[in-house]
C-alpha cells in the first residue's frame, strides 16, 4: 500500500480560478436573453395574467390589460404575411408574437433565429421620425426582418455559429501544479448570417412600398437631405456595421438604409431585393459587398458612387430656391445633437431647454440660461452662465455623479443624472418651478411608467406628484390650478385633467378624450383664457391641430380637417406654442416638405411662414419682444437656434420640390408565379376600429429553439506529443453548445460539451467504458425567472450551474517505495455545482439602479485516479483507484455596482466606476493523506478548512479633459480572513492574465494579495472604418500601464519594498465580425521589474533539482480574442438573436 506521501502529482487550480476563462468562453454562447432581464423593460413579468391566439401563421400571446393591441396585431399579422412572404420567397413558419404593455416603452425586437417577435403597445414617438400608425408599422417591419434573415442564413436557424476557439498556456514552471494559466485565448464565431446594418433595417422600412406603413415623411426626407448637402453621409463600410455610432447616428443608418433600399428597387427593380438576400446566405460570401457585386453585376463601390451621386444633384437641384433665401437664425446651443423644448421664463429673463450635451447616448438634461440686456447670443458667449439642474441639489440631482473624480455618469441604458427628463415641460406664472413627466421606476414596482414631477429653481428640490398614472406632457392651465397631460393604456393616448398641487391626494384624474383606436394624443396647451385646449393628434400617416372647447367638450381641428381614410395624405403639424399675449399660435408644419415655424393668428385665421431652413424646424417658443427660439436640424443633430423679429417669408421664396418615393413597380420582373402577390385595396385603405373576435385561450409554456452552436476548439495544455500534428491532435476538442428558452423569458436552459478525442491514455478503463475517460469540458445552465416567493419589483433570477472537467495527465504521478518507483498515468475530474439568485434592491434611487446583487451556494468535488500500474517488487499490475482529494461548500454574495458611462467606447475606452465585491464563507475538505481500515480499503484522510473571503475589485476609469485620454485605476484585493497559513490550493493569486501580466499566474499568490493597477489609455486610430472579409476595422487603442502587488499569509502586509512591480502596454483593436458579433482583440506585452524566487510545496523539485522557481526579469506575451476585453466580468457575451 502507498501513503499519500509516496505518490508525488501535480494538481490542478484551485477551485475558484479553474472556471474564469470557461466560464468567459460560455458567456460567448449564451444568447442575450440570459442576461436580458436585468431591465424592468425586459422582465418577463410573472405576476400578470398571460393568454394566447392562435391564428394561421402566427400566435399572439399578450397579458391582461392588453387585450385591444392583441387583436389588431392577430390582424395585422396575418394581412401582411402574403405580401411579405411572397416578395422575398421565404416562409419562415409560425411565429410567436409578444405584446407587452408593462412600461411607458416603446420598441419592437425580432428573435429571427426564434422566430419570435416581441412589440411594446405604446406607439413610438421619438424626434427624428414622422407619424404613422404604429401597430402597422412595426408588426409589418419586425415580421420583415424575421423573413428576411431567415433567407439569409448560412446554415439554418438551429445554428447561428460554429465557433473555433483557441487557448495556449503559460509554460510550467512549477512542478507542484497540473498546467498553467492561459495567456492566449480565441473565441471567434464562423457565423451562421452576415447581413448588413443598411440592407436589414433597409428592407424592414421597405416593407412593401404600397402598403404605406413606413413611408419616406418629411423627417426622413429631412435626415437624408441634411446628411447629403451638408456632405456628411456614411460610406457603405460605415452604414453596414454597427459599430461606434451614437444614438442618432443609428438614425442616420436607418434612414440610409431605407434610402439606399428603396433606390435599389426602383433603379434595379425589386426583385433584386430577394436575390440579394439569397446571395448573402452563401457561406462563400462574407460581406454585403461581395453580395451587391453578385446581384447586381457591378462593384458595390458604384452603386453607391451612383446613389450619392444622384442625391446631391437632387436635393442640390430641389433645395434651390430655399439655399437662395435662407431664414435660419443663429444656433445658440451647438453641443449635442438632442436640443429640445427650449421655453421662455414668465418674465423673459431665462431660457429652459433640454439638451444631451456631449453625451452620445440619451442624457437629457433641462439646462437654464440666463439671458443677457441684449437677449440671446451664440453658445460660446454665455457659456459661463449656464447651468445644469442636474449638478445642484439633492440626491435626485447628483444621481450618476462619481464623488471620486467628479464626473456624471448615466446608468446602464443610458439615463441623465435628472432621471431622463425628456418630455416638453412647463414653468408655473412665477416663474419658480418646472412642470415635467418622466420616464422612471418606483420603490417596490417592476413597471417603469410617465409619471409628473415638479422641480422647485430656488430651492433644488424635486417632487413626485403621481404614482405610475401613466402621464406625460403636462401643461398647466392659465392660472396654475390645474393641468392636463396625456395618458396612454392599451397603444391608446388621451387627453386628462387634474388639479395641480404637491398634495398627490388631490389629483383627481378625469379625461377629457376618449379615443380607443389607437389613436396618439401629443403636447397639448390651453388657451391664454383656459376656455380651450390644443393638442396635436396623430392617425394613421397624418398629424393635425386640433382644439378642445372646455364648455362644450367639442373636438375640431384647429386648421383643416383630417382626412382619415387617406393613407396617402402625409400631413405632419406639430409643436403648439402660445404666443405671450395669447393672440397667435406658433407650431411647426412640413407643408411645404420641410418642416418650419408658422404663425397661426387666432383670431384671423391667417397663417404666416417665419423661418426657411433646408433642415428642419421645431418646438418654438417666443417671448414678448417677439424673439423667436426653436430647434433646428442639421447634419449633426437638433440644435437651439434663435432668431429676432420673425417676419412672413414670401411662398415663393419657401418652395420645395416635393417628390413621392413610393411608385407603382410596373416593371417587376418574373413571371406570375413568382411575382409578389399584389396588394388589396383593403391593406391600404384598413380600418382597425372594427376587429373580430379571435378565440383565446391560457397562455401554455413555450420553448424557442433549440439552438445548436458547434464547436471546435484547441486547448493546448498538455505536453507536447512531438510534432505540430500531434499536439494539435491532443489539445482539439470538438462539441457543441446548445440554447432554449421560454417565450416569455421566465425559464431557460442551455450547456456545452466538447470532447477531446486524442486524450486518451493507458491505466483507466477499457472497452466502451474508456471512451467516458476522455477528456471533456461540460456546462450546464437552468434559468428561472417565475420566483413568485419573490416580489417581482426585484427581477428575481434563479439559476442552477454545473460545471464540469476531466484531464488526463500521462505519467502524471510518480510512485516511490524505498529505492522501486513507477510512475502511472492520472485522471482528474472537477465538477461543481451553483446554485444562485440574482436581484436588485427595488429602491428607485441611483445607487440601487447602478447595483447588482447574487447570492449564491457552492457544491464542488475534485477527483483523481491514478491509472494502473505494473510494481516490479510485486510482479502485478496494481488496479486503478480513485479518491476525492477535495469536497467544497461555499455561500458568497456578490455586489455588481456599475457606474460607468455610456459611450461609443465603452468596451474600448471605458469611462466611469465599475466594482465588484464579493463575499465567500467555505467549509472545505482536502485530503492529505490515505489510510487502511480495519477491512484493507483504502479510507482518505482529509484536512478541514474554514475560510471567510473578502474580495473588492474596484475600477475607476477617469476620463481626461479635453480628448478621449483616460486614466484607469484599478485596486483588486482578495483575503482570506484566517489567521494563519492555510494551503497553496485555497491561494488567491494576483499575477497572470487576470491580473499582474509581467509574471506567470502561480508567481504571486498567498492567503492575502493585493495590487494596484494604473494605466493611461488613448487612441492611435478612432475611425479605421474599412471591410476586409468579414471584418469591419473600427478603431484602434495604445496604453501603457503599471502595476505593483504583493501576497502574503500571516503577520503584517509586507513593507513596500517588498512589492512586486512590473510595467507594460497593450493594443486594443475593434474589428466587428459579419455585422452582428463583436470581435476585440488584444495584445499585451508586460515587463516583470522584480526577479524573485519561489519556494516549491514539499517534496516538489524541478527538472534540475530545486525546490524553488524564479519569475520575473523577462517580457510575458498576452492575446484575446473574444467579444469583450474584460472577460472576466459578469455579464459579458452579447447576443445576436435580436434586430431592432
Amino acid at each position: 500500500m502507498f501513503n499519500r506521501a509516496n505518490v508525488v502529482q501535480s494538481l490542478p487550480a484551485k477551485r475558484l480560478l479553474i472556471w474564469p476563462v470557461l466560464a468567459a468562453l460560455l458567456l460567448c454562447f449564451m444568447p442575450e436573453i440570459t442576461r436580458a432581464q436585468t431591465e424592468p423593460e425586459s422582465y418577463s413579468h410573472p405576476e400578470l395574467s398571460w393568454k394566447t391566439i392562435e391564428t394561421g401563421h402566427f400566435t399572439i400571446t399578450y397579458h391582461e390589460g392588453a387585450e385591444r393591441t392583441a387583436r389588431i396585431a392577430a390582424k395585422i399579422a396575418e394581412e401582411i404575411y402574403e405580401p411579405t412572404t411572397s416578395l422575398y420567397r421565404n416562409d419562415p413558419g409560425v411565429v410567436n408574437i409578444i405584446i407587452k404593455d408593462t412600461d411607458d416603452y416603446s420598441n419592437g425586437g425580432a428573435y429571427f433565429f426564434e422566430n419570435k417577435i416581441e412589440i411594446w403597445a405604446p406607439a413610438l414617438e421619438f424626434h427624428l421620425r414622422g407619424q404613422h400608425n404604429w401597430l402597422r408599422n412595426v408588426i409589418t417591419h419586425e415580421y420583415t426582418h424575421i423573413v428576411t434573415l431567415t433567407a439569409a442564413m448560412k446554415y439554418s436557424r438551429l445554428i447561428p455559429a460554429i465557433y473555433l476557439q483557441v487557448l495556449s498556456y503559460e509554460r510550467v514552471r512549477r512542478p507542484d501544479v497540473l498546467y498553467g494559466f492561459p495567456n492566449v485565448i480565441v473565441s471567434y464565431p464562423i457565423a451562421g448570417i452576415s447581413f448588413p446594418f443598411w440592407l436589414a433595417e433597409g428592407v424592414a422600412q421597405y416593407q412593401r412600398p404600397e402598403l404605406r406603413y413606413d413611408t419616406w415623411d418629411s423627417h426622413r426626407d429631412m435626415i437624408l437631405r441634411s446628411l447629403v448637402l451638408e456632405g456628411n453621409l456614411f460610406d457603405l463600410d460605415a452604414l453596414s456595421n454597427y459599430a461606434s455610432k451614437t444614438g442618432i447616428e443609428f438614425e442616420f443608418t436607418y434612414n440610409s438604409g431605407f434610402a439606399l433600399t428603396h433606390y435599389l428597387a426602383q433603379t434595379y427593380g425589386e426583385k433584386k431585393l430577394d436575390s440579394l438576400c439569397k446571395s448573402l446566405s452563401s457561406v462563400t460570401v462574407l460581406n454585403a459587398n461581395s453580395a451587391l457585386e453578385e446581384v447586381y453585376g457591378k462593384p458595390a463601390d458604384s452603386i453607391y458612387a451612383e446613389w450619392k451621386s444622384f442625391l446631391e444633384q437632387d436635393y442640390r437641384e430641389r433645395t434651390k430656391t430655399i439655399r437662395a433665401n435662407p431664414v435660419t437664425g443663429e444656433v445658440i446651443e451647438a453641443r449635442g445633437y438632442a436640443n429640445y423644448n427650449p421655453l421662455f421664463s414668465p418674465d423673459g429673463k431665462k431660457l429652459y431647454y433640454i439638451s444631451n450635451l456631449d453625451a452620445d447616448y440619451g442624457g437629457q438634461t433641462i439646462v437654464e440660461r440666463k439671458l443677457s440686456k441684449d437677449s440671446l447670443s451664440s453658445a460660446e458667449q454665455w457659456k459661463h452662465a449656464e447651468t445644469s439642474l442636474t449638478t445642484i441639489g439633492n440626491e435626485i440631482h447628483t444621481t450618476g455623479q462619481c464623488k471620486v473624480c467628479g464626473y456624471y455618469f448615466g446608468n446602464s441604458d443610458g439615463d441623465p443624472v435628472l432621471g431622463g427628463v425628456s418630455s416638453r415641460f412647463s414653468l408655473t406664472n412665477d416663474g419658480q418651478k418646472l412642470f415635467y413627466s418622466k420616464y422612471t421606476g418606483t420603490s417596490f414596482e417592476v413597471q417603469k411608467y410617465n409619471d409628473l414631477f415638479l422641480f422647485d429653481l430656488e430651492k433644488k428640490e424635486e417632487t413626485r406628484l403621481s404614482i405610475q398614472k401613466r402621464l406625460e406632457t403636462p401643461s398647466l392651465s392659465p392660472d396654475n390650478r390645474t393641468f392636463v397631460a396625456v395618458h396612454q393604456t392599451d397603444g391608446t393616448g388621451n387627453l386628462v385633467e387634474g388639479f395641480f398641487s404637491p398634495d398627490t391626494s388631490q389629483h383627481k384624474l378625469h379625461a377629457l378624450t376618449h379615443y380607443q383606436n389607437g389613436e396618439q394624443v401629443l403636447t397639448p396647451i390651453h388657451s391664454a383664457d383656459g376656455k380651450k385646449i390644443y393638442f396635436v393628434l396623430g392617425i394613421r400617416n397624418q398629424r393635425r391641430l386640433m382644439q378642445l372647447d372646455r364648455a362644450t367638450g367639442k373636438l375640431a381641428p384647429l386648421l383643416d380637417s383630417i382626412d382619415v381614410f387617406n393613407s396617402f395624405l402625409s400631413a405632419d403639424d406639430r409643436d403648439p406654442a402660445l404666443s405671450p399675449d395669447g393672440k397667435a399660435l406658433y407650431f411647426s408644419s412640413d407643408r411645404t416638405g420641410i418642416f418650419n415655424i408658422y404663425r397661426l393668428n387666432l383670431e384671423t385665421k391667417e397663417v404666416a411662414q417665419l423661418t426657411n431652413v433646408t433642415g428642419g424646424a421645431f418646438m418654438p417658443s417666443v417671448d414678448a419682444s417677439g424673439t423667436l427660439v426653436y430647434a433646428t436640424f442639421t447634419a449633426k443633430g437638433y440644435k437651439i437656434a434663435s432668431l429676432k423679429k420673425a417676419e412672413t417669408i414670401p411662398g415663393d421664396k419657401t418652395k420645395y420640390v416635393r417628390h413621392d418615393p413610393i411608385s407603382p413597380f410596373s416593371r417587376m420582373e418574373g413571371t406570375a408565379s413568382n411575382a409578389p402577390q399584389a396588394i388589396p385595396p383593403f391593406l391600404i385603405n384598413y380600418n382597425d376600429a372594427t376587429l373580430k373576435s379571435y378565440p383565446e385561450k391560457e397562455y401554455e409554456t413555450t420553448f424557442n429553439g433549440p439552438l445548436l452552436l458547434p464547436i471546435i476548439r484547441f486547448d493546448a495544455y498538455s505536453q507536447s506529443q512531438g510534432s505540430f500534428l500531434k499536439d494539435a491532435w491532443r489539445s482539439a476538442k470538438f462539441g457543441a453548445a446548445f440554447f432554449s428558452d421560454e417565450a416569455l423569458g421566465r425559464l431557460s436552459f442551455g450547456g456545452m460539451l466538447a470532447v477531446a478525442p486524442g486524450s486518451g491514455v493507458s491505466g483507466g478503463a477499457s472497452g466502451l467504458a474508456g471512451l467516458f475517460e476522455l477528456e471533456r469540458d461540460a456546462y450546464l445552465t437552468f434559468d428561472y425567472n417565475d420566483a413568485s416567493f419573490l416580489p417581482s419589483s426585484m427581477l428575481p433570477k434563479i439559476s442552477l450551474e454545473i460545471y464540469h472537467q476531466t484531464r488526463n495527465v500521462e505519467n502524471g504521478a510518480k510512485l516511490v517505495a524505498g529505492i522501486d518507483s513507477a510512475t502511472a498515468n492520472v485522471f482528474y475530474t472537477l465538477t461543481q455545482f451553483d446554485l444562485s439568485l440574482r436581484f436588485r434592491v427595488p429602491v428607485e434611487s441611483w445607487f440601487f439602479n447602478s447595483s447588482l446583487f447574487k447570492l449564491t451556494g457552492s457544491f464542488s468535488f475534485y477527483t483523481s485516479k491514478v491509472g494502473s500500474f505494473f510494481w516490479d517488487p510485486l510482479g502485478t499490475t496494481v488496479s486503478a483507484t480513485a479518491e476525492n482529494y477535495f469536497i467544497g461548500r461555499a455561500v458568497s454574495l456578490s455586489w455588481i455596482f456599475n457606474l460607468r458611462k455610456r459611450t461609443v467606447d465603452q468596451a474600448i475606452n471605458p469611462i466611469g466606476f465599475l466594482s465588484l465585491i464579493r463575499f465567500d464563507f467555505e467549509s472545505d475538505k482536502l485530503q492529505r493523506d490515505i489510510d487502511i481500515a480495519n477491512n484493507g480499503t483504502l479510507v482518505p484522510v482529509y484536512e478541514n478548512f474554514t475560510i471567510p473571503r473578502l474580495t473588492a475589485d474596484l475600477n475607476f476609469h477617469i476620463p481626461l479633459p479635453g480628448w478621449k485620454h483616460t486614466l484607469t485605476v484599478r485596486s483588486y484585493s482578495a483575503l482570506n480572513l484566517v489567521g494563519k497559513d492555510t494551503d497553496f490550493f485555497f491561494y488567491n493569486f494576483i499575477s497572470g492574465l487576470l491580473g499582474m501580466r509581467g509574471y506567470e499566474f502561480y508567481a504571486i499568490g498567498a492567503d492575502k494579495a493585493t495590487f494596484l493597477h494604473l494605466e493611461y489609455r488613448f487612441p492611435l486610430v478612432e475611425k479605421l472604418n474599412f471591410q476586409f472579409l468579414q471584418f469591419y476595422f473600427d478603431k484602434l487603442y495604445f496604453s501603457t500601464y503599471f502595476d505593483i502587488g504583493t501576497a502574503w499569509s500571516t503577520g503584517k502586509i509586507p513593507a513596500l519594498r517588498d512589492w512586486r512591480r512590473d510595467v507594460g502596454f497593450e493594443l486594443r483593436l475593434e474589428a466587428p465580425s459579419f455585422y452582428v458579433f463583436p470581435t476585440r482583440i488584444f495584445l499585451s506585452a508586460t515587463y516583470g521589474l522584480d526577479e524573485f524566487h519561489q519556494k516549491l510545496q514539499d517534496k516538489y523539485f524541478t527538472p534540475d533539482g530545486r525546490d524553488f522557481v524564479t519569475y520575473g526579469g523577462r517580457w510575458l506575451v498576452h492575446f484575446g480574442m473574444l467579444f469583450d476585453f474584460d472577460f472576466i466580468l459578469d455579464g459579458v457575451g452579447h447576443g445576436i438573436r435580436r434586430m431592432f
